[in-house]
C-alpha cells in the first residue's frame, strides 16, 4: 500500500494576475450585485498597469442581479505530477494503464507535461486518473506530488438559442 502525505499550498492572500487564463474574461463594474463573489470582477479588480487590453464583461450584462457571465469564485486543490505512478503498479498492468492515462489527459504531450508537474490537475482529473487506476484493482491514492489551492476559472457560457 502506498502512503500519500498530502500537503496543500494555500492560496497566496495577494491575487496573482498571471494565473488568469487569456481567454478570460475580465469585470469591471462595481455596481454590479453579484460582483462580491465574481472571479470576473475579481480578476479585473487585480489587473496589472502594464495590461492596455483585454476581453471584458460589458456593464449591461449585471442587470437585476442576474449576469450569465457570473463565475463564483472558488477555490479547489490542484494536483500537480504523478512520476511515482507506476512504482507499485504490476508489469502486466503498466502499458494500458498508462495508454488509458495518455488518452484520458488527450496525449501524450499533455500525458508527459501533467505527469512531470508542468501543468496541474483539477480536482476531477484527479480523480478521473484514481478511477482509471481503481479499474485495474489497485485500492491505493493516486500519488500526486504536490497539492496547492488555486481559483477555479470557469468556461465562457454557453450561447443560448434566441
Amino acid at each position: 500500500m502506498m502512503e500519500n502525505n498530502k500537503v496543500i499550498e494555500p492560496l497566496n492572500s495577494e491575487f496573482d494576475f498571471s494565473k488568469v487564463p487569456g481567454w478570460y474574461a475580465l469585470c469591471f463594474n462595481a455596481g454590479c450585485p453579484l460582483h462580491d463573489d465574481c472571479l470576473h470582477y475579481l480578476a479585473g479588480a487585480n489587473v496589472p498597469e502594464n495590461l492596455e487590453a483585454t476581453k471584458c464583461v460589458l456593464p449591461h450584462m449585471g442587470r437585476d442581479g442576474h449576469c450569465r457571465w457570473f463565475d463564483k469564485t472558488t477555490v479547489v486543490t490542484m494536483a500537480s505530477g504523478f512520476s511515482r505512478l507506476y512504482e507499485h503498479v504490476l508489469k502486466k498492468d503498466y502499458t494500458s494503464m498508462r495508454k488509458n492515462i495518455t488518452a484520458y489527459l488527450h496525449g501524450a504531450k499533455q500525458y508527459y507535461q501533467y505527469m512531470r508537474g508542468e501543468r496541474p490537475l483539477t480536482p476531477e482529473q484527479q480523480r478521473g486518473i484514481q478511477q482509471i487506476v481503481r479499474s485495474y484493482g489497485y485500492d491505493w491514492e493516486v500519488p500526486f506530488e504536490r497539492y496547492h489551492s488555486a481559483y477555479r476559472f470557469g468556461n465562457p457560457p454557453i450561447e443560448s438559442d434566441k
